[in-house]
């Protein structure tokens, strides 16, 4: 009977097993023209431009020129990428979570899960990984991050028969699109029901992350090296497929394959969708979407026909100068030795000798350098600009033209524009991550974290936050895009406010607070010793704020009243509407005393 149960055991085990690889093995047919064209994307980026996908799918060398022509590569997509890649470096959005309700411990709650969300970026390297997925996002139009629990992470909180046990912690992966294969990669990412993560892992990694040994062998992986494939010895590629919540299987399911073993069967392990529901971890991030597939399309595509043209423009013409400038001989058959004139050419103070009679060797006429190459040739570099949205390719002849700052800035912000729906792609992922990581800490996290931050002054905050605390993870974005100005226009516009007189007073000296901004701006915030007092100030001003409700704070000597009337006049005037006649009654009183010992009209208190 023993013998049945296992025997059955291992049948449906074996099942399983080649139902996924079967799985994969289609999903793999299908998206295969997919990943020629990513990688074609990839050969262009470093340079081999005259690569193309042939008609049995694979990236051949172009060659159909003779031998006299030029193929020389004037590479243009990769500063156009990298110059992409440093506008999106600044791309960092700042967020908040939103509290559930106005109710005081949720506030408090909504604050904590933000210093929550900026810490796991911190110890995540956010910005690096970040940086790596919008790479792939711009070449192969796609790139994705993987968001998991981590339970030999973070500190060491006891020991076990088993091992010690960590307080574990968010792991954050940027992942290639080569990884991912989704049930069809016609259907929009939120009508994926299920999607395939594949990867290559060395067999003692297996043994150490699922328990069981397996043979390893040669895994060839692409993209690593960004248009090179590579092949990594005693490996083998795991196969984890994840299966959305249906009605077989309430909960999900994932099944991870590797080796010609089951190393995972069970359900989805993360409470990490939208109203308590299990989902995929990750996040996907497109360069442009397509509408109704998967995958998006990436700028590097859309650049390689113009780069195909211009490369072909630029031979042609360099050919026309080299016979332009060499010229072309006309000599009567057999009046010459041909094989000397080939092997030497018309160096200078060649002699040619020729048959006694005959027609003496002379050049062709040849008519100057049209002005079309020239033309031909200012076209597909505006078209660089056009479709990459970054004006570093623009010829000098271009930009002698634009010599007035308003000019210059009309152009910067046109650039800016067409940039504005990668880099919101970018924000909108950022998002997600971050709700993600919330909600991961939310199952996981046990007992009590202590969260440190440091502010403006140099002063060391520490936060205490457990799970029980994390009730919101509605996540929004606390900033607009960063694309939409740049930090020379942001200054430029500070500067024009300077000149005009709003960041003054009658006496020409600047607001209180002003200053503290302006060095922020202008990247020299360890400056302002007084801005950050009166930040201080203004947080304990914005605290009773939250107090009044319940009581009226005392007013304290060491306040400084003018920035505690503005941030309780503030709070009134946005909030007056939803006060008690009690909280009302309690805000009066204390900005009234704050007026009195301010020396200020204490009558103007409801103003």
């Amino acid at each position: 009977m023993e013998k049945r149960k296992k025997a059955d055991e291992r049948a449906w085990i074996e099942q399983i097993i080649a139902e996924t690889e079967a799985d994969f093995a289609a999903r793999q047919e299908e998206r295969a023209a997919l990943e020629k064209q990513w990688e074609l994307n990839m050969q262009f980026l470093i340079g081999n431009q005259y690569a193309e996908v042939s008609s049995r799918g694979e990236i051949v060398e172009r060659d159909d020129a003779f031998l006299w022509q030029e193929r020389r590569v004037f590479n243009h997509i990769a500063p156009l990428v990298e110059s992409r890649a440093a506008k999106f470096s600044r791309v960092r959005p700042k967020l908040a979570v939103t509290p559930l309700s106005d109710d005081d411990d949720e506030i408090t709650n909504a604050r904590l899960a933000g210093r929550v969300v900026e810490t796991a970026f911190e110890k995540a390297d956010f910005d690096a990984v970040a940086s790596e997925v919008t790479r792939w996002s711009e070449v192969c139009g796609t790139g994705f991050y993987k968001i998991v629990w981590d339970a030999e992470a973070g500190k060491k909180v006891g020991v076990t028969e088993d091992g010690d046990i960590f307080e574990g912690d968010v792991r954050l992966a940027a992942v290639p699109p080569f990884e991912i294969y989704p049930d069809s990669l016609y259907a929009a990412p939120a009508e994926v029901r299920s999607l395939i993560h594949a990867r290559c892992v060395a067999a003692e990694e297996v043994y150490r992350l699922y328990g069981k040994r397996v043979a390893g062998g040669d895994v060839e992986v692409f993209g690593g090296g960004m248009g090179s494939a590579a092949v990594r010895h005693d490996a083998v590629t795991v196969i984890e497929r994840y299966e959305l919540p249906s009605e077989a299987f309430p909960n999900g399911r994932l099944v991870t394959v590797g080796g010609g073993e089951l190393l995972y069967y069970g359900e989805l392990p993360y409470i990490n969708g939208e109203n308590g529901k299990r989902a995929f971890p990750f996040v996907r991030q497109a360069c442009r979407d397509t509408a109704g597939c998967f995958f998006g399309t990436s700028v590097v595509e859309r650049l390689i026909p113009i780069q195909r043209a211009y490369n072909a423009v630029k031979n042609r013409k360099h050919e026309f100068l080299n016979r332009l400038s060499l010229g072309v001989l006309n000599v009567e058959d057999g009046s010459l030795d041909a094989d000397d004139l080939k092997e030497d050419g018309l160096c200078p103070g060649k002699v040619l000798i020729y048959r006694q009679g005959a027609t003496p060797p002379a050049y062709l006429k040849n008519e100057g350098i049209s002005s079309d190459f020239s033309g031909e040739e200012e076209k597909l570099l505006n078209e660089f600009v056009i479709v990459s949205g970054v004006s570093d390719v623009t010829s000098a002849s271009q930009n002698a033209k634009v010599t007035s700052g308003a000019a210059l800035s009309i152009l910067i912000e046109q650039d800016n524009s067409r940039l504005l729906i990668s880099a919101e792609n970018i924000r909108r992922a950022a998002v997600s991550v971050a709700k993600q990581i919330l909600r991961l800490y939310r199952q996981f996290m046990t007992g009590v974290r202590l969260l440190k931050e440091t502010d403006d002054a140099s002063r060391e905050k520490v936060y205490y936050v457990d799970r029980k605390a994390l009730t919101s993870d509605e996540v929004v974005l606390q900033s607009e895009n960063e694309l939409l100005h740049t930090p020379a226009e942001q200054k430029e516009q500070l500067f024009r406010l300077f000149e005009s007189g709003l960041l003054t007073d009658s006496d020409g000296a600047l607001l209180r607070g002003v200053k503290g901004e302006i060095l922020s701006l202008l990247g020299y915030r360890e400056l302002d010793t007084t801005g950050a007092v009166i930040r201080l100030h203004r947080e304990r001003a914005q605290a009773e704020n939250a107090a009044f409700a319940r009581k009226t704070p005392a007013v304290s000597a060491l306040d400084d009243h003018v920035v505690h009337i503005e941030e309780h006049t503030r709070y009134y005037l946005s909030e007056y509407e939803t006060m008690s006649e009690r909280e009302y009654r309690a805000v009066e009183a204390h900005v009234a005393e704050h007026k009195r010992r301010s020396g200020a009209d204490p009558g103007q208190a409801r103003g």
